[in-house]
């Protein structure tokens, strides 16, 4: 019975803090003694745990000290930590976060279609920044319960016409957010190999909050393909 009482006021403590503050309260409670530290990993879904690994952290030195929980990948990648997030992403039916940016790193690296092995079975939040992913279509198939989907400065490396993105997230049926901004005006949708807008349009019944940045005639292509009934946020930067 104290067992119990300890974890619920364990669970009463955590409750309260974002995901990144959290991560690092339970590592620290867990030190307190013996009995916490088997009550905590003892009870990983109940304090919804979760491991944080950064671009700067070796791999090896969060995954091998802790248990096979959901992972957290995030930071700014460069060509010195390049292995490092390898290391991590190759954990892919863990992860349930991926925030990661490219700022430093050249518009011709791209992600290989291989990212997270093409299968992201738990992700729920993804966010890339300056990253061209020609394997995009292919893990969203395998997201189907992403719930946030933030594509950021796209580079015109990156490009995908308005139909392709359409399908990318049709099947997302959890999804509450999407971010979609390419870098510049370049991203335009080909005039010549448009194609006839479908019989009916593809339905985000979560959808809440849609922000874009790219050009008038990419956006009015990527509305006239979707249904959004819960949409009440809606942000546009039209670029010229």
């Amino acid at each position: 019975m104290v067992g119990y009482q300890d974890l619920d006021f364990i669970e009463a403590l955590l409750s309260g803090y974002d995901t990144k503050t959290k991560i690092r309260s339970w590592h620290s409670l867990v030190r307190v003694c013996r009995r916490w530290r088997g009550l905590i990993l003892g009870s990983p879904r109940r304090l919804n745990l979760q491991l944080c690994c950064t671009t700067r952290t070796p791999a090896k030195e969060t995954l091998d000290v802790w248990p096979a929980l959901p992972l957290l990948i995030q930071g700014g990648v460069s060509e010195q930590s390049m292995d490092n997030v390898i290391a991590e992403l190759k954990h892919s039916d863990r992860i349930c976060k991926i925030n990661l940016s490219f700022k430093d790193l050249s518009y011709d690296t791209v992600l290989p279609d291989t990212f997270l092995g093409g299968s992201a079975p738990r992700l729920r939040y993804l966010a890339l920044t300056s990253i061209p992913f020609p394997g995009l279509s292919k893990l969203l198939l395998s997201a189907t319960h992403l719930v946030r989907l933030w594509l950021v400065n796209i580079p015109h490396s990156g490009y995908i016409s308005p139909e392709a993105m359409v399908t990318c997230v049709s099947m997302l049926t959890s999804l509450e957010e999407l971010y979609f901004q390419f870098h510049s005006p370049q991203s335009c949708p080909d005039q010549e190999s448009r194609r006839p807008l479908p019989p009916t349009r593809s339905v985000l019944p979560a959808l809440r909050r849609f922000s874009f940045k790219g050009v008038n005639e990419y956006l009015e292509g990527l509305l006239a393909r979707v249904d959004t009934p819960g949409l009440y946020r809606l942000s546009t930067n039209v670029l010229q």
